[in-house]
């Protein structure tokens, strides 16, 4: 490990990581996935969001993320759907979304993180650290997906009952 990435502390790691994830761009891509969240899986799966939750708080590795993201991929045909409401991305289901943000997105950002801390690739302290930076990322990326799923899938929830009054 470098010497400037042994001297990082825990507060620059915390505050470089808090800053990527104020910027507009993250928050906006955990909305997106927050809302086609709450479409295609409802209120219904919401055990789904907070396995995913649990998951990612309670891990040491990424892969334990992104194995649960492709399980449910594979058992649950909500989290293959994909959201028509979504004029970016209308035809990439959920859980393939997730695991684009998650790995490539994510990726990218933690990269260039580690580039401004002076965190290298060569020795195993410093990929270590690295795939640690990319585990905050995650974290933070699924608190504020699922916070926005709890307060879509509610409004789509109401939207829904008032559809279903006006049509009685």
């Amino acid at each position: 490990m470098s010497t400037k990435a042994k001297a990082l502390s825990e507060m620059q790691i915390v505050l470089a990581v808090s800053k990527e994830v104020d910027k507009e761009d993250f928050y906006e891509l955990a909305e997106r996935l927050g809302y086609h969240a709450a479409v295609v899986l409802k209120k219904v799966h919401r055990s789904q969001m907070t396995g995913l939750e649990a998951i990612v708080n309670g891990t040491l590795k990424r892969s334990d993320v992104l194995d649960y993201v492709k399980k449910q991929i594979g058992r649950l045909e909500e989290w293959r759907k994909p959201c028509s409401g979504d004029q970016l991305d209308p035809q990439t289901g959920f859980g393939e979304r997730l695991l684009q943000a998650l790995e490539q997105n994510l990726g990218d950002r933690a990269d260039r993180l580690c580039r401004e801390l002076g965190i290298g690739e060569k020795t195993e302290e410093s990929r270590q650290l690295r795939r640690r930076l990319h585990l905050l990322l995650m974290r933070q990326f699924i608190h504020s997906m699922v916070a926005h799923y709890e307060f879509m899938e509610k409004e789509t929830r109401d939207l829904d009952a008032f559809v279903e009054r006006r049509r009685s």
